[in-house]
C-alpha cells in the first residue's frame, strides 16, 4: 500500500479483537518506530511495547479511576471499558522533556499508525493514558514501564485487528490557507 493510501484510508479504531498481532507485524512496527526521524536527531524516545494484558489493563484501570464524568460518559457511550478499546498491542511513547519531545513522539506514532495500515492492522492515538503517568498522580505507573525520573509519558497508540471499521473523516478544505 503507497502512503497516500494509506493516510486516506485510515481511521482511529475503538473496537479491536483480542487477538495478538504476529511477531513479524510487531518487528515491522518496532523497525518503523526505529526508522522515523526526530528533531535535530535527538533518538530520546523510550518506545514501551506492551502486550501484557495485565499491564495493559492496569493502566486502563488507572485512567478510569482518575476520569471525570464526561469522559467516563463518553467512553460509556462508546461501550469502552477499556480506555484501549482492548487492543492487544501497546505502544507508550515516552521521553525526557525537551521542546522537541511531543513533537518527535508525533512522528512516531504517525509512523506507526501508518505502518499499521499498511499491514492490514487498525490503530488509535490514545492520549487519555497520560494521567496514568502523571507525576502530581500518587499512583503513577511510571516504575512499571521503568520510565526513569525526568522521563515523561508522550502519547500511547493501540494497535490490533478492527472488529469494525468506521470511515476515515471527510476532508475540510476551510482547514487550507493557502498563499502562493
Amino acid at each position: 500500500m503507497d502512503v497516500l493510501s494509506a493516510i486516506k484510508k485510515r481511521s482511529s479504531c475503538r473496537d479491536f479483537k483480542r487477538t495478538q498481532i504476529k511477531n513479524e507485524d510487531l518487528d515491522s512496527l518496532v523497525n518503523a518506530t526505529l526508522a522515523s526521524p526526530t528533531a535535530i536527531n535527538l533518538q530520546d524516545l523510550k518506545i514501551n511495547v506492551i502486550q501484557d494484558i495485565n499491564l495493559i489493563h492496569d493502566i486502563s484501570q488507572e485512567c478510569f479511576r482518575l476520569m471525570d464524568a464526561k469522559a467516563k460518559k463518553r467512553m460509556q457511550e462508546r461501550n469502552a471499558d477499556n480506555i484501549f478499546y482492548n487492543a492487544p498491542t501497546i505502544f507508550v511513547l515516552s521521553s525526557p522533556k525537551t521542546i522537541y519531545s511531543d513533537l518527535n513522539a508525533g512522528i512516531v506514532a504517525q509512523s506507526l499508525c501508518l505502518a499499521s495500515e499498511s499491514l492490514g492492522l487498525a490503530s488509535c492515538i490514545i492520549g487519555m493514558a497520560a494521567p496514568a503517568f502523571a507525576e502530581n498522580n500518587p499512583n503513577n505507573l511510571k516504575n512499571r514501564l521503568d520510565m526513569e525520573e525526568d522521563e515523561r509519558f508522550c502519547i500511547a497508540i493501540a494497535i490490533g485487528y478492527a472488529n469494525s471499521k468506521k470511515l476515515p473523516h471527510e476532508l475540510n478544505r476551510n482547514q487550507i490557507r493557502e498563499f502562493y
